[in-house]
């Protein structure tokens, strides 16, 4: 081996050597460290966040998608072949009942000649009922009766020829433009009552026994304040769907000023389970061991650890039936890393149950 060979060599072995030594404090460096960080917490208490327990409004609900329809709607249609001549209101108008909203042509073959016919049965009877004295009863009964008919006849014309709102509500459509040729069963308008809005649904077997008559149901989730009522659940099973049928009613006065409109696609919550008084949990505050949950709460300075039970679940919160009770101090961070009887130092309370 050559003299270079041999002090390259060397000089590399010193090296390693100067690192190896010089690492070595700082390894002896880091046990100081974390015996002081268990001394600080065995001194001051673990910190953790705890919360006082209070009752709150707990429900569960039931999701299902669903079209809107108004309780009270109509729908006017031709009964003739004509063409639209006049239309009187626009979409968003309101409406009386019998208020004319369109009219066809008024030469129209049919209301001609059903004009006629009560004109000429009019004067008829107003001559026989001037000769009242001359005529005998049967006959001036005869010629009543004939003008009534023909009253009857002009007046059902007449209705074929302006077509009038069914009911008092507001027009949501207009399905014809004027010069618009129609025949009869054409669609014309729809009419919308104020008597609030209908909506039915289908639920699985699985489900259908936790819906009941009565229950509250609402638009999108119930933050949204539109609240209706199940009014009917069937105890048939649609063939087609395999599934229940559901109605459910929403009062035109619950809408609280929301812009709701008939044929409207829209989701329903209906509420399975209330609880006003329920103690909640989420499901982060709780503590799984195989099947057995529990929770830390602060007791006197130190943590608890007590098995809970869990009634019903909504999403990731959890109703709590036994266990805990209201104005404990639940320890809702850092109990994951708690022992019993671990001495605590509380760096967060919350007074109230909501985080």
């Amino acid at each position: 081996m050559s003299k270079h060979v041999f002090f390259a060599a060397l000089a590399a072995a010193v090296l390693a050597l100067g690192v190896s030594c010089a690492k070595q404090p700082e390894a002896e460096s880091a046990a100081p460290l974390a015996v002081s960080m268990e001394t600080l917490y065995a001194e001051n208490g673990y910190p953790v966040s705890v919360r006082t327990l209070k009752a709150e409004e707990f429900s569960v609900c039931l999701k299902y998608p669903t079209v809107l329809q108004a309780q009270s709607e109509s729908t006017a249609y031709a009964s003739l072949n004509d063409v639209v001549r006049n239309i009187n209101v626009k979409v968003g108008d309101r409406v009386e009942r019998d208020q004319v909203v369109l009219s066809f042509s008024q030469d129209n073959q049919t209301f001609e000649q059903a004009r006629l016919s009560y004109e000429n049965a009019q004067r008829t009877f107003n001559r026989s009922s001037a000769l009242a004295a001359d005529i005998s009863r049967q006959e001036l009964d005869t010629v009543r009766m004939q003008y009534e008919i023909a009253r009857t006849n002009f007046e059902a014309a007449s209705n074929m020829i302006n077509i009038k709102s069914p009911i008092t509500g507001t027009i949501t459509r207009l399905d014809v433009h004027t010069t618009e040729n129609v025949r009869p069963g054409t669609p014309l308008f729809t009419v919308t009552g104020s008597g609030g809005f209908e909506t039915r649904f289908y639920v699985g077997a699985d489900e259908i026994d936790r819906i009941k008559i009565g229950a509250r149901v609402y638009i999108g989730n119930p933050e949204q304040n539109i609240e209706g009522r199940v009014s009917q659940v069937s105890l048939m099973m649609d063939s087609a769907k395999q599934a229940f049928p559901v109605t459910a009613f929403f009062d035109a006065g619950g809408t609280n000023g929301r812009n709701l409109v008939s044929g409207m696609g829209v989701d329903v919550a209906v509420e399975i389970y209330y609880n006003d008084k329920a103690l909640v949990l989420s499901g982060t505050e709780l503590i799984k061991t195989g099947e057995t949950y529990t929770a830390f709460v602060a007791d006197g300075g130190t943590a608890k650890q007590v098995a809970v039970g869990l009634g019903e679940t909504n999403g990731l919160r959890h109703e709590i039936t036994e266990g805990l009770y209201e104005g404990d101090l639940l320890i809702y961070e850092g109990q994951h890393r708690l022992e019993e009887d671990m001495r605590l130092n509380t760096v967060t309370l919350l007074a109230d149950a909501g985080k």
